[in-house]
């Protein structure tokens, strides 16, 4: 359970809102206030003269509503019985501004001369925090609308409030204890609780007009709803559920009653003072006069006693934990105890001491600016806090200074700033630095610019006189070009990012894009920038009190929850930093089998909706595509696969060939990173990069492939995509590179000179692509990450000097482990996966006898790059 927090709830009237209560209560928060914000007075709107009058002659106080996309105004005179109701103090001011910023992120830091709406929460807030010095949190009802979400967050955070959204993604979440899967999981969840909230607002045409005043926990009244709504959502569920809840704005509701814990008094309105109108563009709503309340009594309290809870795993996580667990007293090659084995392994480990350099370098190409190894040479104060935050400081000059540099002589016509930063890595050298550095590195940016960059942070060896570094990524487009996903407040879907770092920042690969496009609705392809993820529980931004096999699995499913929000398609490697331990070895193989198995499950979709009539007498077809059997207790109900909504990761549709196996060939290369620590002294920390809107077939030729190839010292990887299938020199080649060096082979002395790796990732990245035998561009490095282990640093201090390689970022580690897939050799539009038969495997074998992929391997150093041309 986490810290409780006092929370102020910001109150629509509608369903979502109130049953957010709810959750922060179960969270064991506390609620000390209500607050709204209304409409303007009709004449103030010059919406009407006159307030309109009910069939029995008396008048209403509700006028017309404001069509807000930030406030919820339909229904607004009954907000003030919500005090009665819930016998919480309420709060109100007036709406006095508009909507000036339009667009789905919202700059604080650009408000203009307008007042923006979301501006006007402001002095509402301050007014309750001024009677209620307590409160910390604001909780509101935000289930998948950024718009709203990015507005309260912005506002929250500069009053210094905790944003709470508990329904955020909820109708993407795997389904609480009590129920299945189901389309409707969130209006399920809320008659389970005993709310009761009725349509008073219709702006669907998929919704009948006879639905006004319905209760949207009836399974009637679901039923309707999916039913009128699902035309408009073929093969996209995950857009139906959001349209069953209303979050396209389909249709408004009026929450009038609630469990008994919360809910002292219920609202009465009798039918003969609501009034059904009908407004532009089809939509209709009531009006309501002379709201009321009366006590809850035993015969007046839904039926509801519990609250659920969204479950912690996915289906996809839950398979691999099941996996994972049963393969813990397997053996490995005939030797029992994987995990002891490793263990003796790793006692026996003596830890060498390295000298570490850095040099800051940058990298600007076409299509982006890479500054590396920023470090800053401030050693006057005692080490430690202030010799952190000092440099800290002194590098974000120097950065600036470097931006102004080359704007003044990179002949850019858009000149860097900050603003174009999409990913950092912050090196530390003391976790415990991390507050004072934090607070310096936000002043990078303009306060309240929304999307700052995606950021990895770790704690590992550096230089003597060194206490944090830091490296960056800039895209040179246009900012309005890249998509930004920054959800700061905490919910059951993936760990808040408060503060100057969001989750991911996509950025398209075609730079010559046509301006006029909405990025949004565009599925342009793009590289996910991703944020490194620890395992926090997300309700409560605590660690969880579990072994480290769960806590890999949850924070590579936070990794994954991203990538699906940002419907990215593969990874090209996956990357798990590990705190130092005696273990390491074993968490490091732990964590090659999670990032295996969660490439290996096969993809959980339903079956298609059967062919055939309605029968009255057994499940229809919506029934049978959503899995509500238990309304019809029809016996021939057929129970169907669940995941249909979430997007597919891996997704094995953008590669051609129809082969089963096709997610354990392109299962990406592993890496494992000990470093000293991580954030909030977490075990492990999974980062990658994504590649998002890949071509899927058969509509197009899928413009992805990968291959892999061997040699004595150890193995290239590569992810290549190329803007056409066709054999041509127009548009993007970019190759997505994972090199492993064999610590092995280079104690044995294997590798014959540096220039020989460099020799064979030209030629690597240069070979003809599948049967069009084209000459390859030259090579453009546009960033990468070498982890260099102990063993490993004298080897990498002769590697950096080539071209290739010197621009990379450096994280120094303890040790590195690693493996790329050795099942695949050359997998693409052109042919199916092949067997590598230079590839020497030791398999771990499963109880029934099945090989597995192969265990993780000492590496001296792992790089990790993007290369294009």
């Amino acid at each position: 359970m986490s810290d409780s927090l006092n929370v102020i709830a910001l109150i629509s009237g509608g369903k979502d809102s109130l049953f957010s209560i709810l959750h922060c209560l179960e969270q064991g928060h506390k609620l000390v206030a209500l607050a709204n914000l209304y409409p303007k007075p009709c004449e103030g709107r010059g919406i009407e003269k006159r307030r309109p009058s009910t069939p029995d002659g008396t008048t209403d106080s509700e006028g017309e509503d404001l069509n807000s996309f930030m406030y919820q105004t339909v229904g607004h005179s009954v907000i003030p019985l919500y005090a009665e109701c819930l016998g919480i103090p309420l709060y109100r001011r007036q709406i006095a501004g508009s909507a000036v910023q339009t667009g789905r992120y919202y700059d604080a830091s650009n408000l203009g001369s307008t007042p923006d709406e979301t501006e006007d929460l402001l002095p509402l807030l301050r007014e309750v925090k001024r009677t209620h010095p307590e409160a910390n949190a604001i909780s509101s009802g935000a289930i998948f609308s950024t718009y709203q979400r990015t507005r309260l967050e912005s506002v929250a955070v500069r009053l210094g409030l905790t944003p709470l959204a508990y329904l955020w993604q909820y109708p993407a979440l795997p389904p609480p204890l009590g129920r299945g899967e189901s389309v409707t999981g969130l209006l399920d969840d809320m008659a389970a609780a005993g709310c009761d909230a009725r349509i008073i607002k219709i702006a669907s045409g998929g919704i009948k007009e006879s639905l006004l005043w319905s209760n949207v926990a009836d399974p009637r009244t679901q039923l309707r709803l999916v039913r009128g709504l699902q035309p408009f959502f073929p093969e996209r569920e995950f857009w139906l559920r959001g349209a069953v809840v209303g979050e396209g704005g389909e249709y408004e509701t009026l929450a009038i009653n609630g469990p008994v814990g919360l809910w002292k008094r219920r609202i009465e309105i009798p039918e003969e003072q609501m009034s059904a109108y009908s407004g532009q563009g089809g939509v209709s709503y009531l009006r309501l006069a002379n709201p009321r309340t009366v006590e809850n009594g035993p015969d007046t309290v839904p039926s509801g006693t519990s609250l659920r809870v969204p479950g912690t795993f996915d289906p996809q996580f839950q398979a691999v934990l099941a996996e994972m667990q049963s393969q813990q007293t397997q053996t490995m090659n005939g030797v029992s105890e994987v995990d002891e084995l490793r263990t003796n392994a790793d006692a026996k480990r003596h830890r060498q001491d390295i000298t570490v350099h850095l040099r800051k370098l940058q990298c600007l190409c076409s299509n982006g600016l890479a500054l590396s190894n920023i470090t800053s040479e401030v050693t006057n104060l005692t080490a430690g806090f202030g010799t952190a935050a000092m440099q800290m400081k002194q590098i974000c000059h120097d950065l600036k200074s470097s931006l102004d540099t080359i704007s003044s002589s990179g002949g850019l016509s858009n000149p860097p700033t900050p603003s174009n930063i999409v990913f950092t890595m912050l090196l530390l050298k003391d976790m415990s630095n991390f507050g004072a550095v934090n607070s310096v590195y936000a002043s990078l940016f303009r306060t309240g610019e929304p999307n700052p960059p995606a950021r990895v942070t770790v704690a590992c060896s550096l230089p003597d006189d060194v206490e944090v570094s830091l490296s960056v990524i800039l895209d040179l487009g246009p900012r309005d070009a890249r998509r930004g996903l920054h959800v700061q407040s905490r919910s059951y879907w993936a760990p808040a990012n408060i503060g100057p770092y969001s989750q991911a920042i996509c950025v398209p690969l075609d730079v010559k894009q046509d301006p006029a496009l909405n990025v949004h609705d565009s599925d342009l392809v793009e590289m996910a920038h991703m944020a490194g993820q620890i395992p926090l529980v997300p309700q409560t931004m605590q660690l969880p009190a579990t072994d480290f096999l769960e806590q890999a699995a949850l924070s590579l499913q936070h990794l994954w929850r991203v990538g699906q929000e940002r419907e990215v398609d593969i990874w090209p490697w996956g990357i798990a930093f590990l705190e130092s331990t005696e273990t390491a070895s074993v968490r490091a193989e732990l964590c090659s089998r999670v990032w295996q198995q969660a490439h290996n499950v096969p993809g959980a979709r339903p079956q298609d909706v059967l062919d055939g009539e309605e029968s009255d007498e057994g499940p229809d077809a919506w029934d049978l595509q959503y899995n509500r059997a238990k309304t019809y207790e029809a016996p021939t109900a057929t129970p169907l696969q669940t995941g249909r909504h979430l997007h597919p990761l891996p997704n094995a549709a953008v590669f051609l060939q129809d082969n089963p196996n096709i997610g354990a060939s392109v299962t990406p290369p592993f890496i494992a990173a000990e470093v000293i620590s991580l954030p909030r002294s977490a075990p492990v920390e999974w980062w990658s990069m994504g590649i998002t809107n890949l071509p899927k077939r058969p509509a197009s030729r899928p413009r992805v492939s990968v291959a892999r190839k061997d040699h004595a010292w150890g193995s290239l990887h590569k992810v290549t995509l190329s803007a056409s299938s066709e054999p041509t020199t127009e548009g993007y080649v970019v190759h997505l590179v994972t090199i492993t060096l064999r610590e092995e082979a280079i104690s044995a002395g294997s590798i014959d000179g540096d220039s020989r790796i460099r020799d064979d990732l030209l030629a690597f990245v240069s070979v003809d692509r599948g049967p069009f035998k084209q000459e390859a561009p030259s090579a453009e490095v546009v960033h990468g990450t070498a982890f260099v282990s102990a063993p490993g640093w004298d080897h990498w201090s002769h590697l950096r000097r080539d071209g290739l390689f010197q621009t990379l970022v450096v994280v120094p580690c303890e040790s590195v482990y690693g493996w790329s897939n050795p099942a695949v050799n050359n997998v693409g539009p052109w042919g199916p996966a092949r067997e590598n038969p230079s590839v020497p495997t030791t398999e771990l074998k499963r109880a029934d006898g099945e090989a597995t992929a192969s265990p993780t391997q000492r590496l001296a150093v792992a790089i990790t790059m993007r290369i294009d041309g």
